[in-house]
């Protein structure tokens, strides 16, 4: 493998890859990146809807009036489009990267990101020293609602400051608002089921993408492709839902490498001008209390897809708030627990150490899932783990060499 440091690794891929080419060669570092058309299989759940089927359970559901909020401002009218409209999120790309040679894999690493992400730059050289190591092609597939499959609008600084400002100057107590996070955080509050739904979209997706991969209907693979999973901040939380649901079998050997991430939702402070302002985030978290306390009363299309009737899915709830479901959750991790290994940083204020070991470890400690507590000599943040900055260069790159090595070591 050609070594280069971490910061130039970066922004040579990151160069490759603003190419709009459905696959870009990169002789230099012998790997080609390939762009695939996807179609959601999952947005018939999504709000917008007058009316929802249960085609398992041939259940039909009425959209509750939560499904159909508006914004009341006119200037915000990208973020009042229904979210079953949204066509960039019902067909997209995922990512794959590979060796520059002509092959048919067996194996496979299904890397996902973190909250309110809209460009891959930052997990391409993950994806290439995964690759690098382990000899399996690794393959970015994004959740709902992120990189590809949000509107480009939500990213433009001069279409989102007006509901940014609007955000902090309704509410004088809301802090971390931004033209970043104002699509995320005024959507989520205007709606917290969109965590779930959007979750769902995203679960029935990849269920169906790994059932391709199975099948040999995915390009470069062959039939029965194996595919582990390493998971970044809350798409480590999805992870660890999808390791303890198992997809219908599909994961049932699978491994997870947990990034900054595996605690109860609870138990996360995503309050960042990156990731969702305050205001936001206490309405996803006084919402799910609240429907968690009631046993999901009020709403028969959540509480049908929460309950018995659903197990997989219903994995969800028990990874929401610490001390509900959790007799369940931790019966669960300790039958999956030789399969997860998770790193937490120590300084990282939006995904603690200390709660990624409560929740993968349980209240006893009793879970035998290794959690490594590693920290950097240079400034770092849960957003930004690896330094972009030129004088941080040669500690960034042994402390991104020492995560992904070990993620390579336990994954291969």
């Amino acid at each position: 493998m050609k070594h280069l440091p971490y910061l130039e690794l970066y922004n040579l891929l990151k160069q490759h890859f603003a190419s709009a080419e459905r696959e870009i060669n990169i002789p230099e570092l012998e790997v080609k990146i390939t762009r695939n058309k996807f179609h959601s299989k999952g947005a018939a759940v999504l709000p917008g809807l007058n009316s929802y089927k249960c085609r398992e359970h041939n259940k039909i559901f009425e959209a509750d009036n939560t499904e159909h909020l508006n914004y009341e401002k006119e200037e915000r009218s990208i973020l009042e489009i229904h979210d079953s409209d949204f066509k960039c999120n019902k067909e997209f790309d995922y990512i794959i990267i590979d060796e520059n040679t002509a092959r048919e894999s067996k194996s496979a690493i299904i890397l996902f990101h973190g909250l309110n992400e809209k460009k891959w730059d930052k997990y391409l050289p993950w994806a290439y020293r995964l690759l690098k190591n382990t000899g399996r092609p690794v393959i970015l597939f994004p959740l709902a609602f992120h990189m590809d499959r949000a509107p480009k609008e939500w990213s433009i600084a001069a279409n989102m400051n007006a509901a940014a400002k609007e955000r902090a100057h309704t509410d004088l107590l809301n802090s971390h608002t931004s033209f970043v996070n104002a699509a995320i955080s005024s959507r989520l509050e205007a709606n917290p089921q969109r965590f779930f739904w959007s979750g769902l979209q995203s679960y029935i997706d990849v269920s169906f993408f790994l059932h391709e991969l199975k099948q040999g209907n995915i390009a470069g693979f062959a039939a029965d492709t194996a595919a582990d999973i390493f998971g970044y901040s809350i798409g480590a939380y999805f992870s660890a839902i999808l390791l303890m649901a198992g997809c219908g079998g599909l994961l049932n050997n699978s491994k997870l490498f947990a990034f900054c991430g595996g605690p109860t939702l609870d138990r996360m402070y995503p309050i960042s001008k990156y990731i969702m302002d305050a205001k936001a985030a206490s309405a996803v978290s006084g919402y799910y209390l609240e429907l968690m306390n009631n046993d999901f009363k009020g709403n028969t299309r959540l509480q049908h897809y929460l309950g018995a009737e659903h197990p997989e899915e219903g994995y969800f709830k028990s990874m929401l708030l610490y001390h509900h479901h959790k007799s369940p959750r931790e019966a669960r991790l300790r039958e999956i627990s030789g399969r997860i290994h998770a790193v937490a940083l120590r300084q990282d204020d939006v995904i603690p150490p200390v709660e990624v070991m409560n929740t993968l470890q349980g209240e006893m400690r009793d879970i035998k899932i290794n959690v490594a507590i590693e920290d950097f000599p240079y400034p770092y943040s849960h957003v930004n783990p690896f330094s972009l900055a030129e004088k941080h260069s040669p500690e960034t790159d042994k402390a991104f060499i020492k995560i992904m090595d070990m993620a390579s070591e336990f994954l291969r």
